[in-house]
């Protein structure tokens, strides 16, 4: 090769690519030595452009100069931005002194050593570990955590020491999870150093910060000292003042064995003939747009977490004067639901005083088998409903500071279905007195299946040889003709276009925009008659069409206008039971009580569609809270056990995920990437979500519902996941 374009070939290697750098190390030798004996001074960046220029012997002045000037300042002010070898003044700069360069220096070199080793971590960066997972402000930081004692010095030239602690986190946590926190959380709760109530509430504090999480940890001080005193509830002065006395009835509240919050009570008067249904009056505590009205309609929910709850109302409401206790007079808002048979046939609201008798769990009264008549009328009731039935276990871990963490699994029972009856009725009727006097509300409403996923669902069942096939569900009205209801599809699809019909128009009352009772309740026999067709199946089979149909469902939401309740098979639903803990349910107290003062309605209809639509966001955003840190709690709990496999089943395949039920019941849930199935070979999942299959292979190499026994590779106990891997041999079908 001709060695002049050899060497032209190596000086274009020399070349450098892109912008380089500014050499802060370089740039300060230059200007320590034009300062001379001034170097430890402040200057201008006009004295040290001086400086440099008569070092140099250089104008000041030109057009180069000038260009040379600008490539000057713009490197002066990113050193100064680095803080390392320039320190701003205000606006003069000053040179680091050469003693604390070495220092600097030496104590990066130290640090690269430590941290590039293997040693586990000491105090100190434990320490540190804490402050940077909880965010701790820099005040709160070790002071020893510096490249320069008496200065908060984290970075030196590329070398930055809370980077490098973070990697050596990764490395000495054996995890496999892209984020630090999970290494850094393992590390802390590993030594000790951060236990279950500190990563939980630490990670709440991040997600508020990140605008995931709008629900305050306490109530602002001056409300919870307002509320503090009230006083106890005068029964007889309370009757006195016009209230209905129904302290003579029976009341029962039954709830979970851990709830400090009773807002229901129930009890069977007149040889069965009489369903009483007692709720807390909160409204009468609670002043539409007072302060504490804002405060509870900001927060909209409560949030139930393993450590705490989050609470709507201040503890003096939530826990005391609008908690149903045993045998104390209490305000409420009673419903006298009278039957023929099994049904409701006309809903009388009281504003009452009531002492309920006890308060109960849900296993005592099964145990105890007093409330016979309450669950033979509940079972009573349901008889016949076409409602759908989709009920799995939920994981229920709770954080006990002297026993740590307990894990429960909530499973329901008879007596979690009574009360789920009764406080149904008790919605409905409500929802149909208000709807019946143009209340405005903010309804609880549920929608048939969608179109495109019963399509999905039947195609599945098809290639599964199911002999199941769905309907296609109807979004028609009440009184909706067929060619009315496709004229309104085709709107929708071409831009919600008004379509306008000759027929006279029709006064429009709270059912007006139903979906039409037949046509849900064609929808509703057609998939209990899959579910009972499911239950005929054997194995894998039945359990991908069991989850199939959970999944068909929409999730319900609050509307300003009424649409129905699919899955409940009612025409008008709106929340009434909870006013303790869900703003809607305080809002349709209000607007009863109107009703039944024939009071102008407190909440007005321009406002319930943003008033709808929040509550429904607040609902969602502390499901979402509820949901991680459950399985936050549950790794937390899994940190301390043995337990690492688990008897898997195939729930879901959505690329690129296989998605699990670890123990077969619902209550635990993971996933596995396609992945980790195979290195060698190519995987993908078919269009039906059935198997997942290989190039290679004629067999598929899993399938949906089959059993996929995994084991516990990792765990991040900042956000509750699980690293998954097979447990080693391939899936087998039950």
């Amino acid at each position: 090769m001709d060695r002049r374009r050899r060497g032209n070939s190596a000086q274009r290697r020399r070349q450098p690519r892109g912008p380089k750098a500014p050499d802060d190390d370089r740039f300060w030798r230059r200007l320590h030595d034009a300062l001379g004996q001034h170097a430890g001074e402040p200057h201008s960046p006009d004295d040290l452009w001086a400086a440099v220029c008569a070092r140099e012997g250089q104008p000041t002045e030109g057009a180069d100069i000038r260009r040379a000037r600008s490539t000057f300042d713009a490197t002066l002010n990113q050193a100064t931005k680095r803080g390392q070898r320039f320190l701003r003044e205000g606006p003069r700069i000053r040179l680091r002194p050469r003693q604390d360069i070495e220092a600097a220096t030496s104590a990066r070199q130290r640090w690269q050593t430590r941290l590039d080793g293997s040693d586990g971590p000491d105090e100190l960066l434990l320490e540190v570990l804490r402050c940077q997972l909880f965010e701790a402000s820099l005040e709160a930081w070790p002071e020893a955590w510096t490249l320069l004692e008496g200065e908060r010095l984290l970075a030196w030239d590329a070398f930055n020491l809370n980077e490098a602690l973070l990697a050596w986190a990764r490395r000495a946590s054996g995890l496999r999870f892209r984020d630090d926190a999970p290494h850094v959380a393992h590390l802390l709760h590993a030594a000790g150093a951060a236990g279950p109530r500190d990563l939980i509430e630490a990670r709440l504090r991040q997600r508020a910060r990140l605008g995931e999480n709008p629900f305050p940890e306490a109530w602002q001080p001056h409300l919870v000292e307002s509320t503090g005193t009230l006083g106890e509830v005068d029964g007889d002065a309370e009757v006195a003042a016009g209230r209905t006395d129904l302290r003579h009835l029976p009341f029962v509240t039954i709830d979970p064995h851990d709830a400090k919050d009773f807002d229901d009570a129930v009890c069977l008067t007149d040889q069965g003939a009489v369903l009483w249904v007692a709720i807390a009056d909160v409204a009468s505590y609670v002043r539409l747009d007072t302060p504490l009205d804002r405060a509870a309609r900001a927060r909209a929910t409560s949030v139930y977490l393993p450590h705490a709850v989050l609470p709507m109302l201040p503890p003096r409401l939530a826990d005391d004067l609008c908690s149903l206790r045993a045998d104390v007079d209490r305000r409420a808002m009673v419903l006298e639901l009278r039957l023929d048979g099994h049904a409701v046939v006309e809903c009388v609201p009281h504003e009452a005083i009531v002492r309920v008798t006890a308060n109960r769990s849900y296993d005592e009264v099964l145990e105890r088998g007093d409330v016979a008549d309450l669950l033979a009328l509940a079972s009573g009731m349901r008889e016949g409903d076409l409602r759908l039935e989709l009920h799995q276990a939920e994981l229920r871990p709770r954080l006990r500071e002297e026993q740590g963490i307990n894990v429960e699994i909530k499973r329901p029972n008879e007596a979690t279905a009574m009360i789920e009856t009764f406080m149904v009725a008790a919605n409905a009727a409500v929802g149909e007195l208000l709807g019946e006097a143009g209340a405005p509300v903010p309804w609880r409403c549920h929608l048939p299946p969608d179109r495109v996923e019963v399509e999905a669902l039947n195609a599945r069942l098809h290639a599964l040889d199911v002999d199941i096939e769905l309907p296609m569900p109807s979004h028609r009205t009440a009184g909706q003709s067929s060619a009315e209801e496709l004229s309104d599809l085709l709107a929708g699809w071409a831009g919600n276009i008004t379509v306008e019909s000759e027929e006279p128009a029709v006064e429009e009352d709270h059912r007006s925009e139903v979906i039409d009772p037949e046509a849900r309740q064609a929808m509703l026999n057609a998939l209990r008659q899959a579910q009972h067709a499911a239950s005929e199946l054997t194995g894998a089979t039945r359990r991908v069409v069991d989850q199939s149909l959970f999944q068909l469902m929409q999730r319900a939401s609050y509307t300003a206008t009424n649409t129905g309740h699919f899955g409940l098979d009612l025409n008008a639903y709106a929340h009434f039971t909870s006013p303790i803990r869900r703003y809607p349910d305080l809002i349709a107290h209000r607007q009863l009580k109107a009703l039944m003062r024939k009071e102008p309605w407190p909440h007005r209809a321009e406002d319930m569609e943003a008033l709808a639509a929040h509550c429904g966001e607040r609902g969602w955003a502390a499901k979402r809270l509820e949901w991680e840190a459950v399985d936050q709690a549950f790794a937390l709990h899994l940190s301390g056990t043995t337990t690492d496999t688990w008897p898997a089943r195939v729930v879901a395949l959505r690329t690129p995920f296989v998605h699990l039920d670890l123990n077969d019941d619902g209550a635990l849930h993971g996933r596995l990437h396609l992945n980790a199935l195979s290195k060698q070979r190519r995987l993908h999942i078919d269009d039906h979500g059935l198997v997942v299959e290989s190039e290679d292979d004629a067999e598929p190499l899993l399938r949906l519902g089959a059993r996929y026994p995994c084991r516990l590779r990792g765990l991040d106990l900042w956000t509750g996941k699980l690293d998954l891997a097979p447990a080693g041999h391939r899936p087998r079908n039950p």
